[in-house]
């Protein structure tokens, strides 16, 4: 009677196991075959970025615009025929938080593809894990480092660095400025950008008067204006995240300097426009997106935006929105969720229409083939000049 019982356990146990290897992990499964799976089985795409800490704001744009992504495919039947969901989860706007919050959505889900955030050094931190799980991941950062990266399944909805700090240096030559002060950020994007900026007043015959670095995660940058106040500068590059860059706004606005100012990306963001109380006005920023841009489909999506959420959309709202799309018209196209099949479309772009961009694959990582000039007048950032590769 015990060695039946025994033998029934077992039994049991084993169908236990069978059957739970047979469903999906986590919150569902990608169908995984070349076909596109079971079509009653949703797709499922992550995304990472900061919904708690000091960067949340960041993440409800990016969410708000990823939504917006998912709602409009599903609408229009999703992706051969199959619903799209997303997967959100908390990079708490750390490094160590952002390689956490990959390898927890990556065990934790079957997914089909995963979009991460704007913070070049927090998706460097995630690379080795990217590149071991192969899995194809668009992330939102610009820096030069993600630009030379080798990994073939890591791409990205910005310019690089190394072309947003030419358009820089180019615009302070078109102010007719000759001698700038730079200030910038310790991460990827500060020590990545500042020496192509150099690099290009040098071959302008622009003078870099004042070259300081900020410490991390700095709050009083008084002591960095002082030293530009005294350089004799007649204008001024800041490169920063979003929090930082309304701190030195609002420095810069304290000290009356009255020099011409233009900043990376994160200076046009509202974040830091809030941040700066007002000292923002004048500012000028080269940035992937503007929400004042007229250029279609762009203005459109904007109006459609601001209709559902009641408020103007943000540079990561327009590049998580056009992540989601870009997945999509992947799996769409070649009709497969396949990781493999994913990546060689992306690879095959040439002009893909987004809303931040059009979108080509040159070689690199970097998929996007524009960026705007714009100018804050008072609370709103509007359109100076479009750039194009």
């Amino acid at each position: 009677m015990k060695k039946a019982l025994a033998l029934l356990t077992v039994a049991i146990m084993m169908f236990s196991m069978v059957a739970c290897g047979s469903g999906n992990n986590g919150n569902g499964g990608n169908g995984g075959s070349g076909d596109g799976g079971d079509s009653s089985d949703p797709i499922y795409i992550g995304v990472i970025d900061a919904f708690t800490g000091d960067r949340a704001s960041n993440g409800e744009y990016s969410k708000e615009g990823a939504d917006m992504a998912m709602n409009e495919i599903n609408e229009a039947g999703g992706v051969m025929g199959r619903e799209v969901v997303l997967v959100y989860e908390d990079d708490q706007g750390t490094e160590a938080g952002g390689t956490n919050a990959f390898q927890k959505i990556v065990s934790e889900n079957d997914l089909a593809a995963v979009c991460l955030n704007k913070y070049s050094s927090m998706v460097l931190a995630m690379e080795q894990f990217v590149a071991a799980e192969g899995i194809p991941a668009i992330c939102c950062g610009s820096s030069v480092n993600i630009e030379s990266s080798s990994t073939p399944n890591l791409f990205s909805t910005r310019k690089s660095d190394s072309g947003s700090g030419v358009t820089i240096a180019n615009w302070c030559n078109e102010l007719g400025l000759t001698k700038v002060a730079i200030l910038h950020a310790p991460d990827a994007l500060g020590t990545g950008m500042t020496p192509v900026i150099e690099a290009t007043f040098e071959e302008l015959g622009i003078e870099a008067v004042s070259v300081q670095q900020f410490a991390t995660e700095e709050k009083n940058f008084a002591p960095y204006i002082a030293v530009i106040a005294d350089s004799g500068c007649d204008g001024i590059i800041g490169i920063a995240q979003q929090q930082e860059a309304g701190l030195i706004m609002s420095a810069i606005g304290e000290a009356g300097l009255g020099v011409p100012c233009i900043g990376g990306s994160a200076f046009a963001q509202q974040v830091a426009i809030e941040t700066s109380g007002g000292a923002c006005d004048g500012w000028y920023s080269v940035t992937a997106f503007s929400p004042t841009a007229t250029n279609e489909p762009t203005a459109s999506w904007i109006a459609d935006y601001e209709e559902l959420y009641g408020r103007a959309p943000d540079m990561t709202s327009a590049c998580m929105y056009d992540a989601v799309k870009l997945f999509c018209a992947a799996m769409e196209e070649k009709q497969s969720t396949e990781a493999e099949d994913i990546i060689a479309w992306l690879t095959e772009l040439d002009g893909y229409e987004g809303v931040c961009s059009n979108y080509t694959y040159n070689g690199t990582p970097m998929l996007s083939s524009s960026e705007y000039v714009v100018q804050i007048n008072g609370t709103t950032s509007e359109v100076v000049s479009r750039v194009d590769s």
